[in-house]
This record gives structure tokens, C-alpha cells and sequence, in this order.
């Protein structure tokens, strides 16, 4: 994008939210919690909690990436705002944030700064690790005007709470958002509670499931998986099972093997049965390594140099500790073939309590608690 369009973008968005800062509250649209969604199956239930116990004082903020749970959730009886930003801003749904005694949030969002009676704004962000840099550590956003970068400092310092199932995770928060160690809550992952809590699942074990992540470029998603199905077609005695990240479409398939099968099913219903996860940048590693003893990995990032620049990598991969790293297809292949998946089962399982130090299966309930102590405080 030109110099021109990115300080043309910024201004937009510097109107758009000074024009929703002028619009009054209306006592139509006021709750006490806001519920900001736009990572589908994120919240282990909490939603439903809310709902249940606010009934139409909790309201649920969904984007276009959220929608089918969205749906159903409104379907159910859940108040559910469907975004577009038009809508916060023609439709005055913004005086719904406004108004909010506790914000909670899986993502940056720019409209968090109009949440100024808010006591709590809980991010639970919607990974339970990091491979990839965000925040001030993306060396993009070091490079944004510096209309953005205020916008992005005042979110940032909105947030009170910060969720996190490890210490390692909380120091890679501190540093993205340059936010002191006071607003890192160590109570756990939210969503972990879904995994540490699911049913053994009755499917068909997976040998391997190959789970990359999201590339913008179409092109370069195209190229990527080009790269690991011809190498899977090659080691025709084994099948692999595909899980595309949900933003990719089927289409970027140019050509499937006969031994490879692409399934719509939930990750987290895969990650068990799977004996050796084949990933690149994906958070999915961190959950695999909660859900499966002794967890076999195999890095596949053929695009390791351009992801190295931009937005940059954790120190964690960098260094090898998550698991081999391959860069092309001879060595995909190689460690395939030659069954080089990973760590030993003493170095993995330090791995795994490294990064899910807090994820017990009682997530939810201690961000209950949290979520109360704000609403006592309030009418205190």
C-alpha cells in the first residue's frame, strides 16, 4: 500500500471514531457486559454463562469471522449484535460499549477506546501461544503512522485484565502491548477448558494431520500447500488428513492426492487423534500439546525467510524448541520417512507445562470471578 492510501486509511478510521465519540448514549442500548467476538468457539462456554445470568444486560458484539456461532447463539436466545461497523455507528450499537460496566474481548479492537465507564476490559485473545510476533513486537506496525500507533497505545493501555495459561505467554503480552506485569492475569486460557474437558473422542485416529496456517496472499497459501502434498503423495504408505485454517478456501487446493483428505471438522476434535501434527506458524501446536501425552511435531515453513522479516518469530521457534523444522521438501520428507518427529517425551512434556502452566479445566470459572469482582466494584 502507498505511503498516500495508508495515511488516507488512517484518517478514515481517526473520523470514524471521532464521530462515534459524539454520538450520546441512548438508554435503549446500554448493558452491563459486552461480549466482543470475532474468533468462533473461543469462550468455553462463558457465553451461555452470561447470557443466562444477564439475559438481555449482556450483549454479544460478532464479526463476519464469528458468524456461526454467532447465529446460534442468537438463535438460542442470546443478544447478539452482528457487525459490521456501519452498524455501531448508523445504528448507534456503539452506546452499547459505551455504556458497559465490564468489556471482554478476544482481539484488538480500535472501538475499545470508547469503553471509558468500563471498571474491567478482559482480553482472553484467542491463542493459547505465540509463534508469530504481534503488537509492538510486528515490526509493521513500529512503521504505522503515527495516527495508529496512538490508537493502538490507547487500547492497548484500556486493557485492565490479560488473560494467560503461562508465564512465557504473559512476558510475550507485556511486550506486545507494552503493558505493565500488573495486567497479566496468570488464571489460564480460556478456551483450554475446552480441551482439558472434552470426552475422548470416538473418530478415527489421524496418523497425520497437517493443520497450516493462513498466508493473505492467496498465491502464496497455494504454494505453500503445492509444496506439502507433493511430498505426501510421495509416502504413499501413510494418509494425511488437511485442516485448512477457516479464513482459506477450498479453492486454493490446486491438486489432491489420492492419500491426502481435506476434513471440515473442529480442530480441537482432530488434535487428539492425531499421532504427528504437521504445522508451520499455527497456535494449534500449543493446543496439541495440551491434548496429546508425548506430542510429535513436525514444523513445515518452506516460507521460513519472508515470515523471519515479517511480522517476525518468537524466540521459542526460533531456537528449535517446539519441534524439527523443515524448510523445504526434502527435509519434509525426510522427517517423515525417517520418523524424526519431534523431542524426546521428557523435553515434550516440559514443553507442554511450559506453555499450559495454568490450563486446568477451571478457566472459566476463575474468569467468573474476575468478571464479578469488576460488577462489585461497580456498585460498591
Amino acid at each position: 500500500m502507498s505511503p498516500l492510501k495508508v495515511l488516507l486509511a488512517t484518517t478514515v478510521k481517526e473520523s470514524y471514531l471521532g464521530v462515534m465519540r459524539l454520538l450520546p448514549p441512548s438508554r435503549r442500548k446500554q448493558a452491563t457486559i459486552v461480549y466482543y467476538m470475532t474468533f468462533a468457539d473461543n469462550d468455553a462456554g462463558l457465553i451461555e454463562d452470561l447470557a443466562k445470568q444477564f439475559g438481555q444486560d449482556f450483549v454479544v458484539f460478532a464479526t463476519p469471522k464469528a458468524e456461526p456461532q454467532a447465529s446460534a447463539l442468537a438463535a438460542s436466545g442470546v443478544h447478539v449484535v452482528l457487525l459490521g461497523r456501519s452498524k455501531l455507528l448508523l445504528q448507534n450499537a456503539i452506546s452499547y460499549l459505551k455504556q458497559a460496566t465490564v468489556v471482554i474481548t478476544d482481539d484488538y479492537f480500535p472501538e475499545l477506546v470508547l469503553a471509558k465507564q468500563a471498571r474491567g476490559v478482559i482480553l482472553l485473545w484467542h491463542a493459547n501461544g505465540a509463534i508469530k510476533r504481534f503488537g509492538w513486537q510486528d515490526p509493521a506496525n513500529r512503521e504505522r503512522p503515527a495516527g495508529d500507533q496512538r490508537r493502538f497505545k490507547q487500547v492497548y493501555s484500556r486493557y485492565t485484565d490479560i488473560l494467560t495459561g503461562s508465564d512465557t505467554m504473559g512476558q510475550i503480552f507485556q511486550q506486545s502491548f507494552a503493558v505493565p506485569a500488573s495486567v497479566i492475569r496468570p488464571i489460564g486460557f480460556l478456551r483450554s477448558d475446552t480441551l482439558v474437558n472434552a470426552a475422548p473422542s470416538d473418530g478415527a485416529p489421524i496418523d497425520f494431520l497437517y493443520a497450516p496456517t493462513y498466508r493473505d496472499a492467496p498465491g502464496e497459501m497455494q504454494e505453500v500447500l503445492r509444496q506439502a502434498f507433493a511430498v505426501f503423495q510421495r509416502v504413499k504408505q501413510h494418509h494425511f488428513v488437511v485442516k485448512l485454517h477457516p479464513s482459506v478456501s477450498r479453492d486454493a487446493i490446486l491438486h489432491l492426492p489420492e492419500n491426502v483428505s481435506v476434513t471440515e471438522e473442529n480442530l480441537n476434535s482432530l488434535l487428539g487423534r492425531a499421532r504427528v501434527l504437521i504445522t508451520d506458524y499455527s497456535s494449534a501446536i500449543f493446543d496439541y500439546l495440551l491434548v496429546r501425552a508425548h506430542a510429535q511435531t513436525i514444523l513445515f515453513c518452506p516460507d521460513l525467510l519472508a515470515y523471519q522479516t515479517r511480522p517476525g518469530l518468537q524466540e521459542s521457534f526460533e531456537n528449535g524448541q517446539l519441534g524439527p523444522l523443515t524448510v523445504d521438501g526434502g527435509q519434509l520428507y525426510d522427517t517423515i520417512v525417517n520418523s524424526r518427529f519431534g523431542l524426546d517425551s521428557e523435553a515434550t512434556d516440559a514443553l507442554a507445562n511450559r506453555w499450559n502452566q495454568y490450563n486446568d479445566g477451571n478457566v472459566k470459572t476463575r474468569t467468573r470471578r474476575l468478571i464479578d469482582q469488576y460488577l462489585r466494584l461497580a456498585n460498591s
